[in-house]
C-alpha cells in the first residue's frame, strides 16, 4: 500500500489509494527488461492483468457505490496488512461462486495438474539453456569431501524424503544415472551404517572407549597418563591417545516410517 501522511501502514486503504498502488503493479509488471525465465514471466504477466482487472472493476464500483468499494479496499487488506485471507476468501468463493464443493475441488485438481506441467516445462527450459554453475562456483566430490578420510557419503533417507518434490525429483535421476554409469562394476550386496562420533582417545570415558572396541592398559588412577597404551581390540594395533577412535551412539534423525515421517527443511540457509 501507499502511505501518504494521512494514512499509516494499519489504516485501511481507501479505494483511491488503493486504486494508485493496483496501477503502479500493472505498470511495473509491463516495463523491461522483462524476465527470461518462462515460469517468472508468466507469473509477471498474470499479476499484471489481475491488477489492470481489479483496478477497473474497482474505480466503476466506487463510481455508483462508494461505501462497497471502501469495504472491498479494507478487505483486500488483510487481517495482517498482507493481503487478503486465503482461507475466508475460498470459503467465499465456495458459496458464492462455486456454488458448493465440487466446483471448488475440480480448482483444485486443475491447480495441481497445471502445476506438475508447470515444472515439466521449467525444467525442460532449465535444460535447454543451462541451469549450470559459474565456473568459479563448479565443485567436483573430491574438493566437496574436503580433507575428510571418508570413504562413503551417507544421507539419510528421512531428510533426502523431507525435501521439496522437485528436488527429490532431480536427485533421484541423478543416482539413477550413477547407477547405470557403474553397473557393471563388482560392489558390495549391503552395507551396514552406525550412527555415532568420532572422539580422541584420551578424552574418552571408560563405557565409550569400551564401546569404541578400544583396549586401555596402563590407566592410572586419575585417568590416562605416561604408561597408558590404547590398542584397537579388533586387529590389536597400537594407538596413542590422541589417536580418535568411533563411538556407536543413538542415530538424531528419526525414523523413515515407511515414507511418512518429514522434518522440515530450511531452505535458502535462513537461520
Amino acid at each position: 500500500m501507499t502511505i501518504t501522511p494521512e494514512t499509516t501502514p494499519d489504516a485501511p486503504p481507501t479505494p483511491e489509494q488503493l486504486l494508485v498502488d493496483l496501477g503502479e503493479l500493472h505498470t511495473r509488471t509491463c516495463v523491461s527488461h522483462l524476465p527470461k525465465h518462462p515460469a517468472a514471466m508468466g507469473w509477471q504477466a498474470t499479476a499484471g492483468s489481475m491488477a489492470a482487472g481489479f483496478a477497473r472493476a474497482l474505480y466503476a464500483l466506487n463510481e455508483v457505490a462508494p461505501t462497497k468499494a471502501a469495504e472491498i479496499a479494507e478487505w483486500f487488506q488483510g487481517p495482517f496488512a498482507d493481503g487478503p485471507d486465503p482461507e475466508e476468501h475460498t470459503d467465499w468463493l465456495e458459496r458464492h461462486v462455486a456454488r458448493g464443493p465440487e466446483l471448488l475441488e475440480q480448482w483444485v485438481e486443475d491447480g495441481r495438474r497445471m502445476a506438475q506441467e508447470a515444472l515439466k516445462n521449467t525444467q525442460a527450459w532449465e535444460e535447454k539453456n543451462g541451469n549450470a554453475p559459474a565456473d568459479e562456483d563448479r565443485q567436483d566430490v573430491h574438493t566437496y569431501f574436503s580433507l575428510s578420510y571418508a570413504n562413503y557419503l551417507v544421507l539419510p533417507r528421512t531428510l533426502l524424503q523431507s525435501m521439496p518434490d522437485a528436488w527429490q525429483a532431480r536427485f533421484v535421476a541423478l543416482v539413477n544415472e550413477l547407477h547405470d554409469a557403474f553397473e557393471h562394476v563388482k560392489q558390495a550386496p549391503t552395507y551396514q551404517v552406525t550412527a555415532g562420533k568420532t572422539m580422541q582417545l584420551d578424552e574418552m570415558t571408560e563405557s565409550e572407549l569400551s564401546a569404541a572396541g578400544i583396549i586401555v592398559e596402563g590407566d592410572g588412577p586419575d585417568g590416562p597418563g605416561p604408561e597408558t597404551r590404547y590398542h584397537r581390540g579388533s586387529d590389536g594395533a597400537e594407538l596413542t591417545g590422541q589417536d580418535y577412535g568411533f563411538v556407536p551412539g543413538k542415530d538424531p534423525v528419526p525414523h523413515y516410517d515407511r515414507g511418512r515421517a518429514r522434518v522440515e527443511p530450511r531452505l535458502g540457509g535462513g537461520v
